[in-house]
């Protein structure tokens, strides 16, 4: 018998994809575009800055959405994937491919509005190595996940109590937040105890979703995530339409829309730099 909730699971796991890249847009034309012009001075709109800024908060707000659904959809994948090496190769190399324009355009200070790429990198290396973008977060999160997965069912194998057992599952979490730490990927440690508690708890419904929420609301504004966690709950479980090769069109829209972002703010608003 269907409870009052799985009655109103319609969404599959393609349309939250497709939810997740348009707040996912939404946050970096505002982080991309808004924030760097007025602090270069450059908007010459009728806006006022009050209500510039006030846009900016609402539109990031907006954004906060995006990464919960991501993470989840990451455990997702891990659970259902074929082959776990292939899926965290193509989280490294998108990562590795991303980094330059994830770099100026919500890094940049020196030349961060010349469509000169070569020349912008070089005026930022003092700042461009302190940050990764969020696919080091998930390819770390990922590797968490398989650690724990082997915690658990070395666990399992030699019947050690649950207690015991929180002892070489923490060894795997650990590692992987202090990584994400010094490397300064987006969302820092905390992205990576949201995917472990959603991995964790994820037959344990809605205890995986509240639990997701309360390990990363106190870190900076993901307090207005809770919508986005919300959403997870009319999940159906389902993958929907198989997608083949064109499932890497996912992957790709993340460096490409970064990367259209800056040429945009390059070509409308051109200034000496940040």
């Amino acid at each position: 018998m269907q409870t009052p909730l799985e009655r109103y699971r319609k969404i599959n796991g393609n349309t939250l994809k497709v939810i997740a890249c348009v707040f996912m847009f939404i946050d970096h034309l505002t982080a991309g575009i808004i924030l760097p012009v007025t602090r270069a001075g450059l908007y010459k709109g009728y806006i006022t800055f009050d209500n510039l800024k006030l846009i900016y908060q609402i539109l990031r707000g907006v954004g906060r959405q995006a990464f919960p659904i991501f993470c989840f959809l990451l455990v997702e994948g891990f659970i259902h994937t074929k082959s776990r090496l292939r899926y965290a190769l193509s989280l490294l190399i998108f990562g590795i491919i991303s980094e330059p324009f994830f770099d100026l355009t919500f890094y940049g200070r020196n030349e961060s509005f010349s469509l000169d790429i070569i020349s912008a990198l070089k005026a930022n290396a003092e700042y461009l190595p302190k940050h990764c973008n969020v696919y080091f977060t998930l390819f770390l999160g990922l590797l968490v996940m398989w650690g724990l997965e082997g915690a658990f069912s070395l666990s399992k194998k030699f019947d050690i109590p649950v207690f015991v057992s929180a002892i070489p599952a923490a060894a795997s979490v650990i590692p992987g937040v202090l990584v994400a730490n010094a490397l300064h990927t987006d969302y820092h440690g905390w992205g990576i105890a949201l995917i472990a508690v959603l991995y964790i708890l994820r037959s344990i419904e809605p205890a995986n979703i509240l639990g997701g929420y309360l390990s990363i609301c106190s870190y900076s504004t993901e307090y207005l995530s809770l919508p986005g966690f919300i959403l997870l709950l009319f999940y159906n479980k389902k993958r929907g339409r198989k997608l083949g090769r064109l499932k890497y069109l996912f992957y790709a829209f993340y460096p490409v829309h970064i990367m259209a972002i800056y040429i945009a703010r390059c070509l409308f608003f051109p200034g000496p730099g940040l």
